[in-house]
């Protein structure tokens, strides 16, 4: 009973009304590039991520990339983290380029504007066996402005941001997103 005193009555109209709705959000995602499967070929699903390499002068990039690679796999569907023994791949990474660049100076020759720009080579293994089935590189710049208070190690901690997202977007060779460098085309 309605606060009326009237029998209450649903109508039909506004619950199909409300599934039709219901649908069209959801043909919406899948239009999207939204997927609720893995995204990666089934044979390679458990990664082993040693801690990356480093040949550069900076101290602890390795750390930090290594664990932005870390919270990157653990975010996608389908893709986990495991140890040697039980790892379908090994991603092993080598941070072979990373400096910072000044792009511009005010007239007392203080830094206005300045780069960071890393360079990181990917080697995806065998898990079992240790051959490279193939490598790839990617590269990152990001821009920041000291005069802001902007720092190197926030444009590192960007910079590392998206190339964690390139190095594991390389091991999703069919996933739209990953660049030609990623799905191997580069040398890999």
């Amino acid at each position: 009973m309605s606060a009326h005193g009237r029998p209450e009555r649903r109508s039909c109209g506004a619950r199909r009304l409300a599934s039709r709705f219901a649908w069209l959000g959801l043909a919406l995602l899948a239009g999207c590039g939204y997927s609720t499967g893995p995204l990666t070929p089934r044979e390679r699903r458990s990664v082993h991520l040693p801690l990356f390499e480093n040949r550069t002068w900076y101290r602890d990039l390795e750390i930090e990339l290594t664990r932005q690679v870390e919270k990157e796999l653990a975010s996608r569907p389908g893709i986990s983290i495991a140890p040697p023994e039980r790892a379908d791949i090994v991603l092993a990474g080598t941070i072979v380029e990373f400096e910072q660049r000044v792009l511009s100076e005010d007239s007392e020759d203080r830094v206005r504007e300045s780069s960071a720009v890393a360079h990181v080579r990917i080697e995806v293994l065998d898990a079992r066996t240790g051959a490279l089935q193939r490598w790839f590189e990617v590269r990152d710049r990001a821009e920041f402005l000291p005069a802001r208070g902007e720092s190197l190690g926030l444009a590192t901690s960007e910079s590392f941001f998206d190339l964690a997202r390139k190095i594991v977007d390389g091991l999703e060779g069919d996933f739209p997103r990953a660049s030609p460098a990623a799905r191997g085309a580069d040398g890999g």
